[in-house]
C-alpha cells in the first residue's frame, strides 16, 4: 500500500498544522499512561473537569476514570475512536490512542475527551445525557439489581491489594466464571461488584445469593424459581428465580461451599448447558447468566472429602482469585480506617474523628481474625463509646480488641474483659446501642472460639445458621475493603 502523498511540503505542513489546531480545539480534556495503565500526565482542563483534588500521578488510570478504555487499548494495541464513556454523572465523546516504540511495542496510551462544553458535539451530547438521566430515574425506581461498588470505591494501595485490582480489572474484560477466595470479611461481594462494573454486562442486572444463609429445603427454588402451582401454596403465576432474574447479567453465589450436593449438579448443568427449569416445570429455559462465586472454605479439601464435586469447581473457578486477609496488607489499616471512621460518624450524626499516630500502630499490630468487618465493628463502637471526642487514641481502642489471637508485630495486647479490664460505658448510650455492641462481641466470641466455622458458631450462639448470616449481613453493607 502506498504511503500518503502531499502536492508538496508547504501543503503538507499547512494540513498538519490545521490538523494540530483542531484537534487542541476539539479535544482540551486529555490524559496519558504508561503500559503499566499508570497516569504520568494529564491537562489542567481535564484535571478541573474530573474535579480532582489530589494529582492523579503515580494511580491506575481505572482508579481515576473507572470504565476507562485505556486498559483494553493497552492490551489489545487497537485504538478507541470516538465512543462514549459515563463520567461524573455525564456521557463524554472519548478516544484513546495507543503509543509505540520503535519495535511497535506499546509504551502507553494517549486518551482525548470531548466535553459538551467544549465541543461541537454539545447539541448530540445534552441529548445523550438527558436519556441517561431519565433512565437512571426510572431505574432508581426499579428493583435496584445494579453493581453498587466501584473498584476505585476500594480502598488500599498495598502490593497485595494492588495485585488483586490488577487480577479484577483483567478478568472483567473475559466472560468466564470466577471464583473469590478468602477469608470472613475480606470483602469478597465488594470485589464481585466491582468485577460486574468493569464487566461488558454492567448495564445488565446484578443478583446475589448467599448460599448459607437460606434454607436447604428452599434454596432451589429461590435459585431456579418455581413454576405455577407446583406445589399447594405456590402462586398462580409462579415465581421467577435468582438465576432467571439476573438473565445476562452477573449471578454472585456467596459461600458456594456451602451449597448442597444435590444442587451442585443442577448449577454444573447450567453452566455446561446454559439451561435451566423451574421447580415443577419441564419447561427448558435459556440464560446467558455469568457465574461469580465465593467462599471462605478450601474447596478442594471439600473435593477430596466428597462435600463439593470436583467437575463444578473446576467450572467455577476458571479464573481463580484470592483476597488477602487484613493482616498480610497491614499498610492499608490507616486509610482503610479512615474511611471507616468517617462513613461511621456520618451515618450515626457524630462528629468527624481521627486517629492518633498510637491508634494507627495499634490497629497495624493486630492479628484481625474478622479483618476488615472486624475493624468496621471496633472503629464503629469506638465511635459510639467516645461520641464527643475528636481523636482515638490507642486507650480507647485497646479495651476493644480481643487478645484471643497474638498481635502481628506489637506487643501483647492486654486482656480486653474480665476483671483486670473493665469495659467502657457511657452514659448516653441508648438501650438499642448497647444491645448492639453485646451482640456484636457475642458474635465475634463465638466465630473465634470455632475458628471461623459459621454453623458451629451458630450453635453456640444458640440460633440458626440464617439467623446468623443475617446479623453478619447488616454489617457486610458496611465493608469498604
Amino acid at each position: 500500500m502506498a504511503s500518503a502523498q502531499f502536492a508538496s511540503a508547504a501543503v503538507r505542513e499547512h494540513f498538519l498544522s490545521f490538523l494540530q489546531r483542531s484537534f487542541e480545539t476539539f479535544y482540551q480534556d486529555t490524559i496519558a499512561v504508561d503500559r503499566h495503565g499508570i497516569v504520568n500526565w494529564i491537562s489542567d482542563d481535564y484535571y478541573q473537569f474530573l474535579g480532582l483534588t489530589e494529582s492523579p500521578m503515580g494511580k491506575h488510570i481505572t482508579d481515576v476514570i473507572p470504565g476507562s478504555y485505556m486498559p483494553q487499548v493497552l492490551a489489545t494495541g487497537e485504538p478507541v475512536m470516538l465512543d462514549l464513556l459515563s463520567i461524573r454523572n455525564q456521557w463524554v465523546l472519548v478516544s484513546v490512542i495507543p503509543l509505540q516504540n520503535e519495535a511497535g511495542e506499546i509504551e502507553g496510551a494517549f486518551g482525548f475527551v470531548a466535553t459538551d462544553s467544549r465541543s461541537g458535539m454539545k447539541p448530540l451530547l445534552e441529548k445523550y445525557n438527558l436519556l441517561q438521566r431519565e433512565v437512571r430515574t426510572a431505574n432508581r425506581f426499579g428493583d435496584g439489581r445494579s453493581a453498587r461498588y466501584q473498584l476505585s470505591q476500594i480502598a488500599g494501595q498495598s502490593s497485595a491489594m494492588r495485585q488483586v485490582k490488577e487480577q479484577i480489572r483483567q478478568t472483567a474484560r473475559f466472560d468466564v466464571s470466577v471464583l473469590l477466595t478468602g477469608e470472613t470479611g475480606t470483602g469478597k461481594e465488594l470485589f464481585a461488584h466491582a468485577l460486574h462494573e468493569l464487566s461488558l454486562r454492567a448495564d445488565k442486572p446484578f443478583v446475589s445469593i448467599n448460599v448459607a444463609a437460606i434454607p436447604e429445603t428452599l434454596i432451589e427454588a429461590e435459585f431456579f424459581g418455581v413454576a405455577p402451582g407446583a406445589f399447594t401454596g405456590a402462586k398462580k403465576e409462579g415465581r421467577p428465580g435468582k438465576l432467571e432474574i439476573a438473565e445476562d447479567g452477573t449471578l454472585f453465589l456467596d459461600e458456594i461451599g456451602d451449597m448442597p450436593l444435590a444442587l451442585q449438579s443442577k448449577l454444573l448443568r447450567v453452566l455446561q448447558e446454559r439451561e435451566f427449569e423451574r421447580v415443577g416445570s419441564n419447561q427448558v429455559q435459556r440464560t446467558d447468566v455469568r457465574i461469580v462465586a465465593a467462599t471462605s472454605r478450601n474447596l478442594m479439601e471439600m473435593v477430596e472429602a466428597g462435600e463439593f464435586r470436583a467437575d463444578l469447581y473446576y467450572r467455577i473457578s476458571a479464573m481463580p482469585i484470592h483476597l488477602p486477609p487484613l493482616r498480610e496488607r497491614l499498610e492499608d489499616i490507616e486509610a482503610l480506617s479512615e474511611r471507616i471512621l468517617d462513613e461511621c460518624n456520618l451515618r450515626l450524626g457524630l462528629m468527624t474523628k481521627t486517629l492518633t499516630q498510637g491508634a494507627v500502630e495499634l490497629l497495624r499490630g493486630y492479628a484481625w481474625p474478622g479483618n476488615v468487618r472486624e475493624l468496621y465493628n471496633v472503629l464503629e463502637r469506638t465511635s459510639i463509646l467516645n461520641e464527643n471526642a475528636i481523636y482515638i487514641d490507642e486507650k480507647a481502642l485497646l479495651p476493644l480488641l480481643s487478645d484471643t489471637l497474638p498481635a502481628v508485630s506489637a506487643p501483647p495486647i492486654p486482656p480486653a474483659r474480665g476483671a483486670g479490664a473493665p469495659r467502657p460505658q457511657s452514659r448516653s448510650l441508648s438501650l438499642k446501642q448497647r444491645l448492639r455492641i453485646a451482640e456484636q462481641e457475642a458474635i465475634h466470641e463465638a466465630l473465634l472460639q470455632s475458628g471461623g466455622n459459621r454453623s458451629e458458631a451458630a450453635r453456640l450462639l444458640g440460633i440458626s445458621r440464617a439467623s446468623l448470616y443475617q446479623k453478619l449481613d447488616r454489617t457486610d453493607a458496611l465493608d469498604r475493603g
